[in-house]
């Protein structure tokens, strides 16, 4: 379910209507919330809605060891309840795709063996976790343990149906590289489930906090599971902490102001404009120029260079508007319920070095792998040339996390690499700066540094990247259809470039409340 559909809008108007019916009663709107976001993923495809349940089987059973020493026998018949009756519902069971009747909505038994299978995995993990002995109290181990147990599970998890393809894909031409011939299969088709990369790194960084004594454990199975599976931030983020999110899901919450509920308007049709005005058009035009390189049909650099970089920033405006876009509605739903959601992008284009852009791309992003992978790693702590590994390996993991291609991971890199160069020359301060002539320079130096990784990011292999950049060189002769394709941009894009220069120079995202109504 998508926050751009009609069934969202009916979905969503319904929840929120009786959400506040039960102002006053937060355990039954958490467990609303929690109804409310399984229908939400699982719309999509509930077999998938089985590893959300088991992140948060797993999360919550690693943090109540690692906080307190043990798990009380009630707590493990009720997690052990959940898994299990998650487990034959996912499994088991597959939603029809609703085609305007009644019957599209039942739910139905396998009638295939891909759905055997399925149901034979989310039994078999039901059985593996119910037979762990670890929980029983009588036997003491170390908080480590847990940790251990929770890190390495979720990222067996999330590698497994992000990144065999991947892997099991390299495997096979390496092998044909150093052999000379082509392995027995060893690759499957595994979907990629949405949103799985969001909810494990969630729960993970809650695990961690608690272990370090920053976040707390909840004794809560209901609030651990509305908390994990908080629809507004499934599918794009942010990333949000435990720390922070929740204790917003244990104490009562009271209904949002005139002014909250005009901010959350703002928010949520701000992001739809981002999405459906500038990034869905934008997305014509990048595919337009791209298409014939992912699909194979043109692999040398065009004649028209400039039609190429008209696309990259075309590719620049979408990315951004599609992803800012996603979590600003999604931090106006979640304000409508009740809940403060953090900041995720703040005027990225606006940053003067690659330290600046990260403070304000995927701030979530940026600083889990600040504060789970980098400082870890040893952060700047080690003189400089342990700080340029620690950067090198955050920024590669940073790319991989992205998806699996080698694109992704050369994205990853090549951010690394302007980090450590940026460093090199002293040039490491973010925030806010005056507007002089030299920093107009960096912040146009920056945007394209930034654009050349969207090059990386966006193209389909190497070849395309070298056609791309080939063609920018040479710039050739522009042709009437790129400058078509120019205006094209301008023409839903003006208002962004307007409203964000409004917005760096007040130094607020939300300037609307100082302004006239009727604007």
């Amino acid at each position: 379910m998508l926050f751009t559909s009609y069934t969202f809008l009916i979905f969503f108007s319904v929840l929120v209507i009786v959400y506040w019916r039960l102002q006053g009663d937060y355990r039954k709107q958490n467990a609303l919330l929690l109804l409310g976001s399984y229908l939400f993923y699982g719309w999509w495809d509930v077999r998938f809605l089985f590893l959300l349940t088991l992140s948060t089987y797993i999360d919550y059973a690693t943090t109540l060891m690692i906080a307190n020493g043990r798990i009380t026998a009630s707590q493990q018949a009720r997690s052990a309840a959940f898994l299990v009756g998650a487990g034959f519902l996912c499994g088991s069971c597959q939603w029809g795709d609703w085609d305007g009747s009644a019957a599209g909505l039942l739910v139905v038994l396998p009638d295939s063996l891909t759905d055997f299978w399925v149901t034979l995995f989310a039994v078999g993990f039901v059985v593996f976790f119910g037979a762990v002995r670890s929980l029983s109290p009588k036997i003491r181990r170390p908080r480590r343990y847990f940790l251990f147990w929770s890190v390495l599970t979720n990222l067996t998890i999330l590698g497994l149906f992000k990144y065999f393809d991947f892997f099991a894909e390299n495997f096979v031409l390496l092998w044909q590289r150093l052999f000379g011939y082509a392995p027995s299969e060893v690759t499957v088709q595994i979907a990629l489930p949405v949103g799985i990369s969001f909810y494990t790194f969630l729960t993970m960084s809650h695990t961690i906090d608690v272990y370090r004594k920053k976040a707390p454990a909840t004794d809560s199975l209901l609030d651990q599971a509305a908390f994990v599976s908080f629809f507004p931030l499934l599918l794009s983020g942010p990333i949000e902490r435990g720390a922070r999110m929740l204790p917003q899901f244990q104490a009562a919450r009271r209904a949002p102001s005139r002014e909250e509920i005009h901010s959350s308007l703002w928010l949520i049709f701000w992001g739809l404009y981002k999405k459906l005005v500038i990034a869905d058009n934008l997305s014509r035009i990048v595919d337009l120029v791209f298409g014939p390189f992912d699909l194979g049909t043109l692999t040398e650099a065009p004649d028209d260079g400039l039609r190429c970089l008209v696309a990259i920033y075309a590719f620049a405006i979408q990315i951004y508007c599609d992803f800012s876009g996603y979590t600003d509605m999604a931090r106006g739903v979640a304000r409508l319920l009740g809940f403060d959601v953090m900041l995720n992008f703040n005027l990225p284009y606006f940053a003067l070095n690659p330290s600046g852009f990260w403070q304000r791309w995927h701030i979530s992003l940026s600083s889990w792998l600040r504060d789970y992978l980098y400082i870890p790693l040893g952060g700047n702590r080690g003189g400089k040339w342990a700080t340029y590994r620690n950067l090198a390996i955050t920024m590669l993991l940073g790319g991989l996390w992205h998806g699996a291609a080698w694109t992704f991971v050369l994205w990853g890199v090549f951010h690394g690499v302007i980090l450590i160069v940026y460093r090199v020359f002293g040039d490491v301060k973010g925030g806010q700066a005056r507007l002089t002539l030299k920093n107009v320079a960096r912040g146009v130096l920056m945007f394209h540094l930034v654009c050349f990784g969207w090059l990386l990011f966006r193209a389909h292999n190497l070849d395309t990247v070298g056609a791309f950049a080939a063609a920018i060189a040479t710039i050739g002769t522009p042709s009437r259809e790129t400058f078509e394709l120019f205006r094209e941009v301008l023409f839903y894009t003006w208002f962004l470039f307007a409203f964000q220069c409004i917005q760096a120079w007040t130094g607020r995202l939300e300037p609307l409340d100082r302004w006239n109504w009727f604007v």
